[in-house]
This record gives C-alpha cells, structure tokens and sequence, in this order.
C-alpha cells in the first residue's frame, strides 16, 4: 500500500507527479559550476522566477519540487532534503483556471509551461523529461474535462 501523499484531501486521487526545477535552474547550475560567486546569480535567478509565480498564484518553497496532478487540482510538494520525496504541500491551483499546457525540449532539459486564465505563466523544467511531459498530458485531459 503506497504512504498518502502530505496534504491530499481523502478522497484526492494523483493522476501524475514528477520532479521539476525552477525555469532556468539548469544552466543557472552549469554557470555556477565554472564562476565564483555564481551560485548567488543562481539564488537570485530562482527568487525572481519565485516572485513571479506566486503573483500568479502558485505557491513554492524552493528551486526544486514535485508537481503532481490530481483528479482536483495541480498540485506541488516541497521535497524532503535526503531522498527527494514529496514533503509538504506548498501550492495548488485547481484545473479550472488552467488554461493551456505546453512542453519542449532545450537541449538536455524539458520545459513545462502552464497558461493560467489569469494571463500568467508558470514554466518549470526537468532533466528528465518523459515524466514531465506524462504530467503535461494529464493535465490537459484533466483540465478539459
């Protein structure tokens, strides 16, 4: 029997889940990786992706998390610091004010973009990128039903 994921409501079934990064984490690493001091412009790239997020109405508590989507609602997770599991639920948006879905590749990393009926984007990205794009179409289908 799988452990309830923190912050589900009981009867809240997850259609799909992946690990994602802020939009630009990826090479925010990479640049700090080869300069010194690097690793700040990495923190003050995910606090201005952040800020933007939330004043389109997602909440999150750090550059890396887990996105899930429910029969309800598109959800995110903090994750735990060891085995990067889901820890707690920091933000939820429900289908109804997603608007579009989108992904692409660039390069090695997937981007995720999600169009909310607000007129704001959020965008995520992964390395590993079939889970995010499974995330993507369960988000569509969720949110066109």
């Amino acid at each position: 029997m799988e452990r309830r994921l923190p912050g589900l409501e009981p009867d809240e079934e997850v259609i799909e889940r992946a690990h994602a990064s802020f939009r630009g984490a990826t090479a925010a690493s990479v640049r700090s990786t080869f300069a010194m001091h690097a690793a700040r412009r990495r923190v003050g790239a995910y606090h201005a992706w952040r800020e933007q997020t939330e004043m389109a109405g997602l909440s999150t508590t750090g550059p890396e998390m887990i996105i899930g989507v429910t029969d309800k609602r598109l959800v995110v997770w903090s994750t735990t610091f060891f085995l990067n599991r889901p820890s707690k639920l920091v933000g939820h948006v429900p289908h109804s004010k997603v608007a579009e879905v989108a992904t692409a590749r660039h390069g090695i990393v997937t981007g995720l973009a999600l169009v909310l009926h607000n007129g704001q984007i959020v965008e995520v990205e992964a390395l590993r990128g079939r889970p995010l794009r499974r995330l993507a179409s369960a988000l569509r289908a969720a949110a066109a039903s």
